[in-house]
């Protein structure tokens, strides 16, 4: 069975970091990851520079990614300021992602969760009428640092306010790590059914150490497509301890021992992520790839 790990270190792993990371090098990552078989990946975010500085060059990695043909490449957008930024960069995949919890939506895009819905709608449309593929989001699912657990009823009437858009693909994101294998499985189980024919897409952060368990969870529940970064990289600047993402060779080595089949080339991955190491100057969240020193990863 296939699982696909739509790669995020390009914006939710990079997005955090002091460190600017050039243009350039984020071309050469991009290349990269599609030579190792990434087949999605969002590479960047149309937010406000000062506030997010790592991602001032969005537009221009936009224009400059050399795209092949087969292989998707995404920006994400919080607002309608957003959208048209992304339709300047020429991209034809749009992530439109708003909040479960009205706190983190005034802290992430200054909306109430309100004018967060009503937003939502008129980004669907905007890009929609650009012939823009929209992956519809919903941030803070399973729980908020700052109101705690997120009533899944919530989540659920979140869900058909999105599919009433007339999204492509439903995003639902562990955005604070707080979310249980039980309690995540058994929303995930629901969402698939109202979502139907549109793809369903989990981002899962490890905060608590319970990311990799999440996974095996939603593949239960019918989840077959998983935003990963590099590395474990990843974080929200706007969520108090937010850590990194599930690691991508991590969890492809993972699904890989269950039977599932990613087409992802561990070792290239792996191997970006140690360069990431050296670059940054200290270790990682990921585990797989600090078993790399000039030789391959040997797995069972």
């Amino acid at each position: 069975m296939k699982v696909i790990l739509e790669e995020q270190g390009l914006r939710d792993g990079f997005q955090t970091l002091e460190q600017v990371i050039s243009t350039e090098k984020k071309l050469d990552y991009i290349n990269r990851l599609v030579d190792a078989g990434v087949t999605r990946l969002q590479i960047a975010s149309f937010v406000h520079p000062k506030l997010v500085p790592q991602m001032a060059d969005a537009e221009e990695l936009c224009k400059r990614v050399k795209k092949k043909e087969g292989v998707v490449y995404s920006g994400l957008v919080l607002n309608i300021k957003g959208v048209e930024r992304g339709i300047e960069a020429n991209l034809n995949h749009l992530a439109c992602s708003i909040s479960a919890s009205h706190t983190h939506s005034q802290k992430n895009a200054r909306l109430t969760l309100a004018e967060a819905k009503n937003t939502f709608k008129a980004m669907v449309k905007l890009s929609k009428n650009h012939g823009i593929t929209v992956r519809g989001g919903i941030q803070c699912a399973f729980g908020c640092r700052y109101e705690g657990k997120i009533d899944e009823q919530h989540v659920l009437d979140m869900v058909d306010h999105h599919l009433d858009t007339g999204i492509d693909e439903l995003a639902l994101a562990d955005s604070t790590g707080m979310g249980n294998p039980k309690e995540l499985g058994d929303l995930m189980f629901k969402v698939v059914e109202k979502a139907g024919n549109i793809p369903v897409i989990l981002h899962l952060h490890n905060t608590e150490n319970k990311g990799y368990a999440n996974f095996y969870a939603a593949l239960q529940a019918g989840v077959h497509i998983f935003d990963t970064a590099f590395g474990g990289l990843g974080g929200c600047p706007f969520i108090k301890s937010a850590t990194g993402n599930i690691a991508t060779e991590d969890t492809a080595h993972f699904a890989k021992q269950m039977g599932y089949e990613t087409g992802l080339d561990i070792n290239k991955i792996a191997t970006i992520s140690k360069e990431t190491e050296a670059t940054l100057g200290h270790k990682l969240p990921g585990q797989l790839y600090q078993l790399v020193d000039n030789n391959d990863i040997k797995m069972i």
